[in-house]
């Protein structure tokens, strides 16, 4: 194991930094947790219940309402391009989502063959 000018296995760059009073976590960074699929989903889900109530009801609401249930739908989508661009960190990805190229399933899909490769 190499840490800075620090070369040997595990063990000995362990005791050398404990033997010195140094902590071997002060040195290392840990990862970054990827985004949880939760956060993909809700926002897909809350999409799909709200422009399936928009489409049942249009016939039925006032323009005041229709506007008022636009907002959950943008909102939805806003959420699902964000969320999209913090797991991947693809702008292209987000860029397709957000502007109706690809569905938020094909996107990640095609990110998955990319990373893949």
């Amino acid at each position: 194991m190499k840490l800075g000018p620090l070369d040997g296995s595990f063990e000995e760059v362990r005791d050398l930094l404990e033997n010195n009073g140094l902590k071997l976590e002060d040195y290392l960074e840990r990862p970054i947790a990827p985004l949880k699929t939760r956060f993909l989903i809700i926002p897909i889900v809350l999409f799909v219940l709200s422009l399936g109530a928009m489409a049942a009801l249009i016939p039925s609401l006032s323009i005041w309402l229709l506007k008022l249930l636009y907002i959950p739908i943008f909102g939805s989508i806003t959420w699902t391009c964000a969320s999209i661009q913090i797991r991947f960190k693809n702008g292209i990805a987000t860029f397709c989502v957000a502007t109706g190229l690809l569905s938020p399933r094909e996107a990640a899909d095609i990110l998955k063959e990319l990373k893949g490769k």
